[in-house]
């Protein structure tokens, strides 16, 4: 094949990958929003869904769908060299264009708007796509998979932890939270941590 038909025909699978995964975890992110709720509030739930409006919450609805479409891609691509990077890539480049966009608009409005923050959101996701899909045939070095490990490591773990211990921090701040004493919102950590442990204790409703 011509190397300009081979490039067309790059660019088209390109597209279709990017365009498909976007929508998949568009849609698993926005289903995360309410599982928390749907599941009657369990502590299991919580660790992949939104438990509060605070920005952190936010950002497992963009990390969590994508790592778990990673290993489907893995198998669906044929083990493609780079694919470990990519998957780096499309987790942690969406939470970081998120707050990004989020604080950069809210800062110039003095507000946040569900359209901006929807828009927000697929922006971000479809960033980290391209972005990842983009390198997902590189070959990589073994100290560059070894070190894009142990950053997916850390990630998972925060990931998974700071909703039931998340520190005094802004991205925790839930803006719907009831001040508290001293005038200062409640952080998740206020309005979630002591639940979420008694529940972890108690075991869910029945």
């Amino acid at each position: 094949m011509p190397g300009g038909l081979a490039a067309n025909q790059e660019g088209r699978v390109l597209k279709r990958r990017v365009a498909a995964s976007t929508l998949v975890v568009v849609v698993l992110g926005v289903l995360l929003h309410f599982a928390w709720e749907w599941s009657n509030e369990s502590p299991v739930v919580a660790v992949f869904a939104a438990t509060s409006e605070s920005t952190w919450e936010h950002l497992k609805l963009a990390f969590w769908p994508a790592l778990w479409l990673a290993p489907i891609q893995r198998w669906l691509y044929g083990r493609p060299p780079g694919w470990l990077m990519a998957t780096a890539i499309r987790t942690l480049v969406p939470p970081a264009v998120i707050i990004g966009l989020f604080y950069g608009y809210t800062s110039i409005l003095d507000t946040n708007y569900l359209a901006l923050d929807i828009g927000t959101f697929v922006a971000a996701v479809l960033t980290g796509e391209y972005a990842g899909h983009s390198v997902i045939d590189r070959h990589l070095t073994r100290a560059t998979r070894s070190g894009v490990l142990v950053l997916l490591a850390i990630s998972v773990t925060a990931f998974s932890i700071l909703t039931f211990h998340p520190p005094s921090w802004f991205l925790f701040e839930d803006p719907h939270a009831t001040a508290g004493p001293g005038g200062a919102a409640a952080s998740v950590r206020d309005v979630l941590s002591s639940d979420f442990r008694s529940r972890l204790v108690a075991g869910p409703r029945p």
